[in-house]
């Protein structure tokens, strides 16, 4: 699984303690991101928004405002930005190192680039979205019954539903995905949703912000 130092971005502009308001909000907008990292003799300082600019009044009385100061480590994984990102609702991460040192960042667009590989939502195949009593979900048995229909989990997520339940998302190597459904429902598992090529990769990009949800629960 790759780590925050094998995605980071470098080239994102930094700001210094006195800034030019307007050039940031220009970099802003040329970048598509709605923060800037304030970096000063390479010390992360924190993340300055969008937001907070535009309310300042007069640019000639320019006072620092204050900044959010959260971050990920170059060795952060996946699922540790993932949760990040869902609990301070930013669309870059700063990526420190040792002393405080700003490496660079982290985008969410990079998240779903990295998102997009793991869950081989590139490759052609069908998605089954499955749901289940917790003590009803079975890696094993599952697994059996697909390759028991010549077929391959690509991808498998599995979690809890806003109503205790667990759902498992199957992202399979067939396009066609009839064989194994007939399969899993003489299992008694509830298809609730079925989706193939090329819904299929969309639905399950689609389910990354149920993911991010989940991952922001404490």
């Amino acid at each position: 699984m790759k780590t925050a130092s094998q995605i980071i971005d470098t080239q994102l502009p930094t700001l210094g303690e006195d800034f030019d308001i307007a050039l940031a909000l220009r970099w802003m907008d040329e970048c598509s991101v709605n923060e800037l990292p304030v970096v000063v003799n390479g010390e992360f300082k924190g993340l300055v928004s969008e937001n907070q600019l535009l309310d300042i009044d007069n640019e000639d009385t320019f006072i620092m405002p204050a900044l959010s100061v959260w971050h990920v480590g170059s060795d952060d994984h996946f699922f540790s930005m993932v949760h990040q990102f869902a609990r301070y609702q930013t669309s870059i991460a700063p990526v420190i190192g040792k002393d405080n040192a700003y490496l660079g960042c982290v985008t969410r667009e990079d998240l779903v680039d990295l998102l997009n590989d793991m869950t081989s939502a590139h490759i052609d195949g069908g998605v089954v979205l499955l749901e289940m009593a917790p003590r009803d979900y079975t890696l094993q048995q599952i697994a059996r019954i697909v390759e028991e229909n010549d077929a391959k989990i690509l991808t498998l997520f599995a979690y809890p539903n806003e109503r205790g339940m667990t759902e498992v998302v199957l992202k399979l190597d067939l396009k066609n995905v009839n064989a194994i459904i007939r399969s899993l429902e003489r299992f008694e598992y509830r298809v609730r949703a079925t989706f193939q090529h090329p819904e299929a990769n969309i639905d399950l990009l689609d389910r990354y912000d149920t993911l991010m949800r989940f991952l922001d629960e404490d």
